[in-house]
């Protein structure tokens, strides 16, 4: 297990897209925050407070408007841990150099696990500066953990995702597709079917029934963790009632746990 760590540590020295991943999130994340912080009174109710040091931290993404960008971006590092194997055919060097397979997986996913986490941490410390830099107000303690806690870990959680992704499809160009269209095309065409289905029953105001399953929606889920305010507040009328961040975070980890267990499978049995 040591040297499949060493291994997998070197690697993501050694390639580029490590840096570019990594540059690409904090350059956005610092020229996003600057421009949201510097818009923002030194006074007044927009600022300060946990609200708005939360939409700089996710730049907008809080609000349940916009996609969480940070986790879009990190979660390549992901993609990219299994799926350079592939696309490269360095799959068969890696294994060679290291027979077990059980060992290989679990130095990426606990390899991307730590970047993920230290880069969400990174872009969380770029917004607390760019507050203070600009004097727009500090959050609370409590606010400052919620957030905090909430990005890093869908962040962490996202960039697993696309690890099982790339895994499982052994394509790195259909692992970031799905990556990318699980959470914002496909949760949102089954939430669209649904409520349309809910509206037009019966007793569409009732709770539970079919609309529960948007519950279980994982991305969707596990956006409670850093969402304040949510679009999905407006659903209630049909019924619909969202876990909040720590049933919200559950499902969404439960999804990756079971992802990487069935990545980790096929990656067993399956010839390189």
């Amino acid at each position: 297990m040591t040297d499949a760590l060493r291994y997998e540590i070197t690697r993501l020295r050694t390639i580029r897209s490590t840096y570019w991943i990594l540059g690409v999130a904090f350059g956005f994340q610092l020229l996003l925050t600057v421009l949201i912080a510097w818009n923002l009174p030194e006074t007044g109710p927009l600022s300060g407070g946990d609200q708005t040091f939360a939409i700089l931290v996710t730049v907008g993404a809080t609000l349940g408007v916009a996609p969480l960008f940070i986790a879009y971006v990190i979660g390549l590092l992901g993609v990219f841990s299994m799926g350079h194997e592939y696309r490269h055919g360095m799959i068969r060097a890696t294994l060679t150099a290291l027979p077990s397979r059980l060992h290989v997986m679990l130095a990426k996913v606990l390899t991307t696990a730590v970047l993920s986490l230290v880069a969400a941490l990174v872009c969380v410390g770029i917004a607390l500066l760019s507050a203070v830099f600009f004097g727009v107000g500090l959050p609370s303690v409590g606010g400052l953990r919620d957030i905090t806690v909430g990005t890093v870990l869908y962040t962490t959680l996202f960039s697993l995702s696309g690890l099982a992704f790339a895994t499982l499809t052994r394509n790195q160009t259909a692992a970031v597709a799905l990556l990318l269209l699980v959470p914002s095309l496909v949760e949102g065409l089954v939430k669209a079917v649904v409520l349309a289905i809910k509206a037009s029953s019966g007793d569409p105001t009732s709770r539970g029934g079919i609309v529960d399953i948007l519950k279980f929606l994982p991305y969707d889920a596990g956006g409670q963790m850093y969402t304040r305010v949510s679009l999905n507040d407006a659903f209630q009328v049909f019924g619909y009632k969202p876990f909040g961040a720590v049933g919200g975070g559950i499902t969404m980890a439960v999804f990756v746990v079971v992802l990487l267990v069935l990545a980790t499978a096929a990656f067993h049995r399956r010839d390189a």
